[in-house]
């Protein structure tokens, strides 16, 4: 059931959003609202949507194709802009939580079907997607009014404080990933960042 109601209760928050569209009168005065439930929603599910390996058929634990940004990045492709934007957030949460394993091994590594785990690039694995998961975040955010902004980064707040310090016992680290994330998008995106840079840097 901890697997479940995220889900489910974002599901039934989306349809009665649905339905209030197509049925209440007044809706067109809430549309403001809109875009914040739906990104309420994505978060919601986002958070657990990985685990869903455990009953997808032909997947195992830590499966590549959950444990990734590929759910977001589908939804953007689809248009659904702030369902997208917080599944996204949702995602990158939980794969910051699952780079501190006790140990890197078994269940704690990615697998794909077919070609198995993938060993130590794992924690590779978690940081690039934890980055295309803020960098989708950031990208529909942008484009978000300032007042739409305001509240979604309250629901970021919110649901960070909800997921690591009530479901993650060592928050740590996994809010350093996704601080180090963060400002790696924002740098590509402001044009501070470049390769050339950065192999100047080292050598």
């Amino acid at each position: 059931m901890k697997l479940y109601l995220p889900s489910l209760m974002a599901c039934l928050l989306a349809t009665l959003v649905l339905a209030a569209r197509t049925f209440c009168s007044f809706w067109p005065a809430m549309v403001f609202w809109e875009d914040i439930i739906f990104f309420l929603c994505g978060l919601m599910a986002g958070v657990r949507l990985p685990d869903f390996d455990f009953i997808l058929p032909g997947l195992s634990h830590r499966s590549g194709l959950t444990h990734s940004c590929l759910p977001a990045a589908a939804l953007l492709f689809l248009g659904l802009l702030p369902a997208a934007a917080g599944l996204a957030l949702g995602i990158a949460f939980h794969l910051a939580s699952d780079m501190q394993p006790k140990v890197w091994i078994g269940g704690a590594l990615i697998r794909f079907p077919l070609l198995g785990s993938i060993g130590m690039l794992s924690p590779l694995w978690l940081v690039a997607n934890v980055t295309g998961c803020l960098a989708i975040f950031m990208e529909v955010v942008a484009g978000e009014p300032v007042n739409a902004r305001r509240i979604i980064l309250l629901l970021c707040l919110a649901g960070a404080g909800w997921y690591f310090w009530q479901e993650e016992k060592r928050p740590l680290l996994p809010l350093m990933a996704l601080g180090f994330a963060g400002l790696l998008v924002h740098a590509v995106r402001s044009g501070t960042f470049s390769v050339q840079l950065v192999w100047q840097y080292f050598v």
